[in-house]
C-alpha cells in the first residue's frame, strides 16, 4: 500500500514537471517614448493633474487585440510592463514635465485645489486585425480643467499605425509612435488654453 501511495505521488510530481517545462515563457513588451521638449518658449506658473480611466481590460497588463469589431482576445502569456492607463499617464506626465510649460507636474486620484486638471479617457490601446493586416489601435479622450473647474480644452484623438507584422514588439513600436504623435498635439493644443 505504501509503494502504491509513493509510485502514485511520483507520477503525479512527474505530470506537474512536464506541465510546467512546457509552459509558454510571459514576455514583457514596454512603450519607447523620445524625451522631447514639445512646447518651446511657453512656460507658466501653473501646475496640473494628469488622471485617467479606462475600460476594465486597459486596467490590466495582459494585451488585447481584435480579429474583429465583435471580438477581443487578451493575451494569456504577453503583457506590458504596467497596463495601459498607467503608462498613458506617465507618458503624459514625462512630456509636460519636460516641455517646461507647467511648474509641477503630478499623476492624480483625486483633484488638487488650484491645478489644473487633464481628464483622459483611454478607449482603446490595442492590436487591431484587418484582413491580412494588423494596426496599433489608439483612441482616447482628452479634457482639460482649470482649477475652477471649468472646461478649457476637448479633444478626441485616434491614431491607427499600420504594424510590420502581427507581433508583440511590432504592435509596442506602433503604439508607441501613435503615442507619442498624440502627445505633441495635445501638448501643442494645451499652450493656449492654460491662462499665463
Amino acid at each position: 500500500m505504501k509503494q502504491l501511495i509513493i509510485s502514485g505521488l511520483s507520477i503525479i510530481l512527474s505530470i506537474i514537471f512536464v506541465m510546467a517545462c512546457s509552459m509558454p515563457e510571459t514576455k514583457i513588451y514596454s512603450l519607447y517614448l523620445p524625451v522631447e521638449n514639445y512646447v518651446t518658449g511657453t512656460k507658466t506658473d501653473a501646475s496640473i493633474g494628469i488622471f485617467a480611466s479606462a475600460p476594465g481590460y486597459l486596467e490590466q497588463r495582459y494585451i488585447a487585440y481584435r480579429n474583429s469589431p465583435y471580438q477581443l482576445e487578451i493575451s494569456k502569456y504577453s503583457k506590458w510592463e504596467s497596463s495601459p492607463d498607467k503608462m498613458i499617464k506617465e507618458a503624459f506626465k514625462d512630456s509636460l514635465s519636460s516641455s517646461g510649460l507647467f511648474k509641477d507636474v503630478r499623476v492624480i486620484n483625486i483633484t488638487l485645489s488650484e491645478f489644473y486638471l487633464l481628464e483622459i479617457k483611454l478607449k482603446r490601446f490595442e492590436r487591431l486585425d484587418e484582413g491580412n493586416d494588423s494596426f496599433g489601435d489608439l483612441a482616447f479622450d482628452v479634457e482639460l480643467f482649470s482649477p475652477d473647474g471649468s472646461q478649457q480644452y476637448h479633444d478626441s484623438i485616434s491614431k491607427k499605425v499600420k504594424l510590420d507584422d502581427r507581433s508583440f514588439m511590432s504592435l509596442a513600436k506602433g503604439l508607441s509612435n501613435a503615442l507619442n504623435e498624440s502627445i505633441k498635439e495635445v501638448t501643442n493644443s494645451l499652450v493656449g488654453h492654460i491662462k499665463q
